[in-house]
């Protein structure tokens, strides 16, 4: 058996939702997706090359490489696969090539000391989406499912709770920021909103009509999506390979929006995305933080918190992004 290194990636073992409201301004750190290590019932007891990478910090090897097997791309080091925390090798597709080469630049570049876990954020959610598939595979096994919250069903009906409390649909009073945020706003959610709902319309025979949240009429009360949408909805996330789940879920949870999730994969993943659907990430980004934006131009940056929020939501959806991409013919 060749020796290979364990490399233990965060998992989604639940999500957390509750009513995000207009003021809410700062996204706290604690509730982004998990980049790295430490799911003690799988694997901190175990002796492996990893522990010892988690423990040190410290760089232990000389070499990161990429071996040709067939139509796959095998991640090693010293020419031992890296593994996932199931124990899966990190293997990719060629068609995601450019994955396979930022993947190895992201272990080139660590430093020698001091390793965190948001410099892994590639290999965080590679191993994420080839452990989902892994659980869900022939030979899967329920308990590692269920240590790596990885039942297809629950992440489903947690990822929907978003559709209510979405980002683009929480609309700030027309006061603030003398109407500026507000204007941004109306110009860049709605017309995403719109051609979300068009994009949904695939997915049922029933009209969907997405319900946003208006401060200036709605004051806080909560927001609920209609039947037909969040029928729709699910019926979406069930088209979704396991990959493409994964990439929806980390955007989800970063920003804090089911819409982004569908831009991101429309733009980076679908072989044919949705007219309208195609952005940029940084300007999914920009629709994800568009409130934070409008704070920092009026009150400032706060040290230690907007940058370090806004570096790591701009970390993990360039990551999802990357993740997402294949390339089209």
């Amino acid at each position: 058996m060749p020796q290979m290194h364990r490399f233990f990636s965060g998992s989604i073992n639940s999500i957390k939702t509750g009513i995000i409201q207009h003021r809410c301004y700062v996204i706290p750190r604690s509730s982004y997706a998990p980049t790295l290590g430490g799911d003690s019932t799988i694997e901190n007891n175990l002796k492996t090359e990893t522990n010892r990478l988690s423990k040190t910090s410290q760089k232990f090897w000389k070499q990161v490489s990429i071996k040709e097997d067939g139509s796959k791309l095998l991640m090693q080091l010293d020419s031992k696969s890296i593994l996932t925390p199931l124990g899966n090798p990190i293997v990719i597709d060629k068609d995601r090539r450019l994955l396979a080469m930022l993947l190895q630049k992201e272990w080139e570049t660590l430093p020698n000391k001091s390793i965190k876990p948001h410099l892994l954020p590639l290999t965080s959610l590679v191993s994420r989406c080839i452990d989902l598939e892994s659980v869900h595979g022939e030979n899967g096994d329920p308990d590692l499912m269920a240590k790596i919250g990885g039942d297809r069903e629950k992440i489903a009906t947690d990822l929907l709770r978003y559709l209510d409390t979405d980002t683009l649909l929480i609309f700030s009073p027309h006061y603030e920021y003398e109407g500026a945020l507000r204007e941004a706003q109306n110009n860049l959610y709605l017309p995403l909103i719109s051609t979300v709902e068009q994009f949904l319309k695939r997915y049922t025979p029933s009209e969907v009509n997405l319900r946003v949240l208006d401060s200036d009429t709605d004051g806080l009360r909560g927001n609920s999506q209609a039947a037909s949408t969040r029928e729709a909805a699910k019926k979406f996330l069930d088209s979704l390979s396991l990959w493409d789940l994964a990439v929806f879920e980390n955007t989800v949870l970063t920003s804090k929006s089911f819409i982004c999730g569908i831009l991101m994969l429309q733009s980076k993943a679908s072989l044919k995305p949705s007219r309208h659907l195609e952005l940029n990430t940084e300007e999914i980004v920009r629709a994800a933080t568009l409130e934070i934006i409008h704070q920092v131009e009026r009150w400032g940056e706060v040290e230690d918190t907007h940058d370090v929020d806004k570096r790591d939501v701009r970390r993990k959806l360039h990551a999802a992004g990357i993740v997402a991409f294949r390339e089209r013919g």
